[in-house]
């Protein structure tokens, strides 16, 4: 009766197992990433050094504007360094009130592949702080300490985008709504 007891478990914890992998490997549903518009200029970084000179009134940024920058930016930036089994095909975001999740997207010998992290903004007196709340690999939710993994590929992703992130930072308040970032760069009042 023990030995068949034991045996269940271990066929429970290995169906486990594998029902996690499988959910792991299922690539997230993305967000759509829209065309740019013929003949518009979509330079984001220079709107945003624009709105923290000129202080003058409050700036919403679309999240498809977003998408749209980070498909054109990070393809440019980010060089493959997994030689040719592994490209990182770009990252997406998805704003929700007080959250950005960002997806992180592979293709794997061919296969779509994603990660994504819940990320939610502060500012003390003086700076920002960017918090990592959870984060899942394809559809399997994992608290933030396992996100950990994805520490070299989210600083590689900051790094390219350093410039448009020191911009964003130069405003005085940023707030995360649905499907968009609302930017203050107006003085505090005194």
């Amino acid at each position: 009766m023990k030995r068949h007891l034991l045996q269940s478990l271990r066929l429970l914890v290995i169906s486990g197992l594998a029902g996690a992998a499988w959910v792991a490997h299922r690539p997230a549903d993305l967000p759509d990433t829209p065309q740019a518009e013929a003949g518009r200029n979509d330079d984001l970084i220079d709107m945003l050094r624009q709105t923290a000179i000129k202080r003058a009134a409050v700036v919403e940024v679309s999240e498809a504007e977003i998408n749209r920058h980070l498909g054109g930016v990070l393809a440019g930036r980010l060089a493959d360094v997994f030689g040719g089994w592994v490209s990182f095909e770009g990252a997406r975001i998805d704003l929700e009130p007080g959250t950005a999740r960002v997806f992180l997207i592979w293709k794997l010998r061919g296969h779509l592949r994603t990660a994504s992290v819940d990320l939610a903004i502060d500012r003390d007196d003086s700076n920002f702080h960017v918090d990592l709340l959870r984060g899942a690999y394809g559809h399997l939710q994992m608290p933030r300490g396992m996100m950990r993994p994805l520490y070299p590929a989210l600083r590689s992703v900051a790094d390219a985008l350093a410039p448009e992130i020191r911009a964003l930072f130069q405003m005085t308040k940023i707030t995360i709504a649905k499907d968009k970032l609302v930017l203050d760069p107006r003085f505090p009042p005194a």
